[in-house]
């Protein structure tokens, strides 16, 4: 039974986007605590190298445990805040990770949807993400032609990404991986050949449309892809 859940979120110089992730994700906290008013939560800011705002705004929001490193890496600022997460954290099968992203914005039922898929027997749960406004439509059009917004989704975003605890240090934890850490992650998971995994569209996450992010070959790089070939496409 899932009594905890920890949110970690990882951010390097985020100062223009971390107060909105922030929100959305108290705004998940709330929902969660009317539906199981037992129910208890962190959240993790993991800041790997900021050099702005990103420490002060995040310390303004209520119940935010900060953690610093200087990885500048994405795996390594998951597995920071997954250690943090942990720490006197309690029997890891009641616990559940959620992650995402400080340039995303979670929907208000997003941990009420992944509690309510653990204690179904989830051991992992792989959710949708949307972009943001500011794509442009035909490559908003090339983006979800590429994507399946269903249930059964075939997509891994760490983004939108929950898992038990007890499962993720089965499976070694967040690689220390620049990109593709979410997807290597999951990849384990599904090897096990003993883990659930619930793949579900109904808590897309939306995430920043902008052109240039943390993570090479990360999201920001796929949408550039597509954009020139949304452009090819009109010439």
């Amino acid at each position: 039974m899932i009594r905890r859940v920890a949110v970690i979120i990882p951010a390097a110089n985020e100062e223009l986007r971390i107060g909105r992730c922030l929100s959305s994700v108290a705004a998940a906290c709330r929902h969660l605590y009317r539906v199981s008013p037992a129910s208890a939560v962190r959240i993790v800011v993991v800041l790997d190298s900021c050099q702005d705002r990103t420490a002060v705004i995040a310390a303004a929001y209520r119940d935010v445990q900060t953690v610093t490193i200087t990885a500048g890496n994405v795996g390594a600022a998951r597995a920071a805040g997954a250690r943090a997460a942990l720490a006197g954290a309690g029997p890891t099968g009641e616990l559940w990770l959620a992650s995402t992203d400080a340039d995303s914005e979670v929907p208000v039922t997003w941990l009420t949807a992944m509690v309510t898929e653990a204690r179904l027997g989830a051991h992992l749960v792989l959710g949708t993400v949307i972009p943001g406004l500011g794509l442009g439509p035909r490559a908003r059009a090339q983006w979800l032609s590429r994507h399946q917004l269903r249930d059964g989704h075939p997509h891994v975003h760490g983004a939108n990404f929950g898992i038990r605890a007890d499962s993720y240090l089965s499976l070694g934890g967040w690689p220390p991986l620049a990109s593709g850490e979410d997807t290597e992650l999951a990849r384990r998971a599904a090897r096990s050949g003993h883990l659930r995994i619930s793949r579900t569209a109904s808590i897309p996450v939306v995430t920043s449309v902008r052109p240039r992010g943390r993570a090479p070959q990360g999201f920001s790089s796929y949408l550039r892809e597509i954009s020139v070939t949304g452009e090819g496409a009109r010439a």
